[in-house]
């Protein structure tokens, strides 16, 4: 399934050439932010932290979306759909991958665990706020 193949691919950070298990060079833009969750690019030390943490080998929010499931297709003209999981999908790529904006605006982010937390959903079946 994409989940496990995914989580062992080993690739080394693309913003500071960090590997699996090392720790992010400061300044980097991949790493999550430890307050938000987003990745430094959306808040570039607006929080006082100076980079440092350690690279897992997957980007902000994927792990994330991809324990909860949530994936999106590149769709001509509508542009990113949310999709079922394709478990025969060996990797995720241009048109098929984890849904990052999902996990952005409807999940939590948990600073004590350093997590995202999946929302519950509304029984009306609206979405949650961000």
């Amino acid at each position: 399934m994409a989940a496990e193949l995914s989580l062992a691919r080993g690739e080394p950070c693309i913003g500071c050439e960090a590997q699996v298990g090392g720790h992010h060079l400061a300044g980097c833009r991949e790493m999550e932010c430890p307050r938000t969750g987003l990745p430094q690019t959306y808040c570039p030390g607006r929080h006082g932290h100076r980079g440092g943490g350690i690279w897992t080998g997957l980007v902000p929010g994927e792990a994330a979306a991809v324990s909860f499931g949530w994936f999106a297709a590149l769709s001509p003209g509508k542009g990113w759909t949310p999709v079922p999981p394709q478990a025969d999908a060996a990797e995720y790529g241009a048109d098929y991958m984890p849904d990052f904006n999902r996990v952005f605006y409807q999940a939590c982010w948990d600073q004590a665990s350093q997590q995202w937390i999946r929302p519950e959903t509304p029984p009306d079946g609206a979405h949650p706020s961000p």
